[in-house]
């Protein structure tokens, strides 16, 4: 998961906390909002009603000096007034408490007031049921929690925004890196930011790159002027080697050592010629001028194998769907490549196997499989197949691990991917894929 996709989950899980929290603490809150919201309605009512007493008179509502009551409530019972005389003034107060309204029991919010008209006293009760309370509550909860959900999505939104543009050059320092096959292909132009982490991990990205980058050409020059410096002493000492046994004045033991030390010498210059090829591709001096046809490239690559196909007696079955014209490349570098797949698949093939490759076009990819019914590779190895020097199988006296390395290396001169999988005893599948332009 992206780091601001982690951000923005953790700012909407924050957010749902207080939800939460605001189900459990809120309405209590609100209820008390309702209830004050009640109570400074009575009291508006109450400086309403007398208002209206001393305009019209008393008399409207109770005969003066009179011990007989005045009520007067809605439909509903929901809010009513109601007069009485009384001895005693009293201080304002609400509460809440029970009435009898024609039979029936009303709890409601009740404001009491006491005042002298006309030399008596008269006690005023204005109430308002609670179930108006309980209405406004809930009203005012949905409401609140509208509003709440309104401004969590908008500020998840806002929040998921604001962290795509803050951390896009880190993004872009991750899309730097990502497609990059050698410290040659890093771009090391800045990040622009103006973060200052973020610079300082440009900056020390692109210092790590160029120092990879150095001692990458220290080792790639080391390997090349290695392998140039190898080359004639080899070529010397095979020379002499073969002069003496042309010579014909040895013994049969002497003539048998002589012959070995030819073959390691033979095995040691393919050696050589496999760093120097690397080399020489890792410095990008092969050129690609060349069009090629991968599927007759196939064909020419099964004629050079039919011979050791028919010593292991392996069935070779090459079904190429489509055809596809790869350029520019480099012709002889392909052949390589497909050569050292296919000759690996009969390597490590079984007796009487099989090889099958085939190929298919998906978008902007053609894709060619080698899949073999031979030993398999460990899972454990995959993740190394493609390293210089690594052999796997000990069996194999003409294995020296540059076989897949040089496969690794000619795929990425020319921008292509190779992978494998395999399991073990069932057989291996190599992938090669060219990128349609």
């Amino acid at each position: 998961m992206k780091l601001y996709y982690k951000l923005t989950l953790i700012n909407a899980l924050t957010r749902i906390l207080i939800v939460v929290a605001f189900l459990i603490f809120v309405p209590d809150f609100i209820y008390k909002a309702a209830i004050l919201h009640t109570d400074d309605l009575l009291g508006r009512k109450k400086t309403e009603f007398l208002h209206i007493m001393n305009k019209m008179g008393i008399n409207q509502f109770i005969q003066e000096g009179s011990d007989s009551t005045y009520a007067d409530y809605t439909i509903f019972k929901e809010k009513y007034v109601s007069i009485e005389a009384t001895k005693n003034l009293i201080n304002d107060t609400i509460v809440t408490g029970r009435r009898d309204i024609e039979g029936d029991t009303v709890e409601a919010r009740i404001l009491k007031h006491s005042f002298k008209y006309n030399n008596a006293i008269y006690l005023l009760e204005i109430g308002e049921s609670l179930q108006y309370v309980n209405d406004l509550k809930v009203v005012l909860s949905e409401v609140a929690l509208y509003i709440l959900l309104g401004v969590i999505f908008l500020t998840v939104f806002v929040d998921l925004s604001v962290m795509q543009y803050l951390l896009r050059p880190l993004q872009k320092i991750g899309d730097k890196l990502k497609g990059v096959r050698t410290p040659e292909k890093f771009d090391y132009t800045p990040i622009k930011t103006n973060t200052t982490d973020f610079r300082y991990l440009d900056s020390t990205i692109r210092n790590m790159m160029r120092k990879i980058r150095n001692t990458f050409y220290i080792e790639k020059e080391f390997i090349a002027n290695v392998s140039h410096e190898l080359l004639t002493p080899i070529s010397i000492l095979q020379t002499r080697l073969e002069n003496m046994l042309e010579a014909g004045n040895l013994n049969e033991e002497a003539e048998t050592k002589i012959i070995e030390s030819q073959k390691t010498l033979g095995r040691l210059l393919q050696i050589i010629r496999a760093l120097l090829l690397i080399s020489q591709i890792e410095n990008n001096q092969p050129p690609k001028n060349d069009m090629v046809n991968i599927p007759e490239l196939l064909k020419e690559v099964e004629s050079e194998i039919e011979v050791r196909l028919a010593e292991k007696g392996i069935t070779f079955n090459l079904t190429v769907l489509e055809d596809y014209v790869f350029a520019p490349c480099n012709r002889s570098l392909l052949y390589t490549l497909f050569f050292n797949l296919i000759n690996n698949a009969i390597k490590y093939n079984t007796q009487n196997g099989n090889i099958t490759v085939t190929s298919e076009k998906r978008k902007n990819e053609y894709i060619v499989h080698i899949r073999d019914t031979g030993k398999g590779i460990a899972p454990e190895n995959l993740k190394s197949i493609f390293h210089r020097f690594k052999k796997f199988n000990n069996s194999e006296n003409e294995s020296y691990g540059l076989g897949l390395a040089m496969v690794k290396t000619i795929a990425d001169f020319h921008d292509m991917d190779v992978k494998v999988e395999s399991k073990l005893d069932e057989g291996s599948t190599f992938t090669v894929v060219f990128k349609i332009a």
